[in-house]
């Protein structure tokens, strides 16, 4: 793996993130200062490489806690659903908003060390890379959550209402066509986001191997984790 930049004033070769040549220090390329939010958001629908190459060279990597928050959030749901579901568990709905800020606290831990871990595997496959770039592109490749808490989710209260976190009648009984759709929007969700994680990697080391397996294994842990927390909801 090796993603540098030539300098064209001294040929020296730079790691992908620097903006000023650590040989002469002339400019490599336009300084980034902020990401732009919605710029952002179109380029990781429609080029998601170029977006992730974009936070990697934004200097202040902002709008990544109301990201985190808003897919974490998704992503608390989606612990209630494999509960009800796995584990039959008719209470974990119960204490909400407390449990949803454990969850992202034990969510915040896992991605930091899965951030720190990558970051070690990554320098040993000879790529310069800086903690808080591959902390964004996690961050950012969980944007499918984010949009689904804002949008999918309210779709899902207004559909089925209280019977929504039920189990007795579940939503597949009260509405069985409408929940299978949405259920297959669910799993579109984690592959849009398995496709991005996949993106935002390839953006950082330009091995489309170490990126498709990385990926992979990425969010494996994470629905592990999910379905482990589940669990104990259902204690």
């Amino acid at each position: 793996m090796k993603n540098i930049i030539i300098c064209k004033s001294c040929n020296a070769e730079n790691p992908f993130y620097e903006v000023i040549c650590i040989n002469c220090h002339s400019y490599l390329k336009e300084r980034i200062f902020n990401i732009d939010l919605w710029r952002t958001i179109e380029e990781l629908i429609v080029t998601p490489v170029n977006a992730f190459r974009r936070i990697i060279q934004s200097e202040h990597k902002n709008f990544i806690t109301l990201m985190f928050i808003l897919a974490a959030l998704k992503l608390f749901i989606n612990s209630i659903f494999i509960s009800l579901v796995f584990f039959k568990n008719d209470r974990a709905i119960n204490y909400f908003v407390t449990r949803f800020f454990y969850f992202t606290c034990g969510m915040l831990l896992l991605f930091l060390v899965i951030t720190l871990l990558s970051l070690l595997i990554i320098k040993v496959g000879g790529v310069k890379t800086r903690f808080n770039d591959l902390f964004a592109l996690f961050t950012y490749s969980l944007m499918p959550y984010s949009f689904a808490a804002i949008i999918l989710f309210p779709i899902e209260i207004i559909i089925f209402g209280e019977y929504l976190f039920s189990v007795n009648p579940s939503p597949y009984v009260i509405k069985s066509t409408l929940a299978w759709i949405l259920t297959g929007l669910e799993f579109l969700l984690i592959l849009w986001s398995l496709f991005l994680t996949a993106s935002g990697i390839f953006a950082q080391t330009k091995s489309m191997k170490f990126s498709v397996v990385s990926s992979v294994i990425v969010n494996v842990i994470l629905y592990l984790s999910i379905y482990f927390y589940s669990g104990y909801l259902a204690l």
